[in-house]
């Protein structure tokens, strides 16, 4: 696995593991909804806020960085820490459209 997947994969498993120190981030950043069972957000917003915080990001553009998150295992990882990434709002373009991480509840598992 390349090193910009791993941290991609990285990011998504702390964030389905609820760590602290990136959901304190998400929720200050204005462009992400956090709750309790989910944290939404779009796509471009994601490239952004992740160059800002990591410079494995800073190196490859929009459509690369679109192209990484579908080709990575991510689903698979998140799955493995009770959670689950949803097109929250399909708006018939990648771009445009609203994803959200879903925290599943622990009785569900």
């Amino acid at each position: 696995m390349r090193a910009i997947e791993q941290a991609l994969v990285s990011f998504f498993e702390q964030v389905a593991r609820k760590d602290e120190a990136w959901l304190k981030a998400l929720k200050r950043d204005e462009r992400f909804a956090v709750g309790e069972e989910r944290w939404r957000f779009t796509l471009p917003d994601l490239h952004l806020f992740l160059q800002h915080r990591d410079d494995v990001f800073s190196c490859i553009d929009y459509k690369q960085f679109r192209q990484l998150i579908f080709d990575s295992p991510i689903n698979q990882t998140v799955k493995l820490h009770g959670a689950e990434i949803i097109i929250a709002d399909n708006r018939a373009n990648v771009n445009k459209s609203s994803y959200a991480l879903v925290w599943q509840s622990r009785d569900s598992r």
